[in-house]
């Protein structure tokens, strides 16, 4: 396997793996869920679980079903307004 095909899977690996604690973090820790909602960027960071671009257009390209059943779990917990306040620049 090439470096650059290591580093995919690596980062492919760890995007799903953060995006399952995410969404396993948001069906037991209310503490959590509020902060999330409140500062999404903030709390991912506070809990290691901030996702890159690159590992998670990866992650699409490379495992669709996987990333389907992820995102569809994660929205059955989160407001419909998360990935705005994900994606839209900080002002600060």
């Amino acid at each position: 396997m090439t470096a650059v095909a290591t580093s995919t899977t690596s980062a492919v690996t760890i995007t799903a793996s953060k995006l399952d604690a995410l969404i396993g973090r948001l069906g037991y820790d209310k503490e959590f869920a509020d902060a999330l909602a409140n500062d999404p960027k903030g709390a991912l960071a506070s809990a290691d679980l901030t996702l890159s671009k690159e590992g998670l257009e990866e992650y699409i390209r490379t495992q669709p079903e996987r990333f389907e059943a992820a995102t569809g779990a994660l929205f059955d917990r989160v407001d419909s307004d998360f990935l705005i306040a994900m994606v839209e620049p900080s002002c600060a």
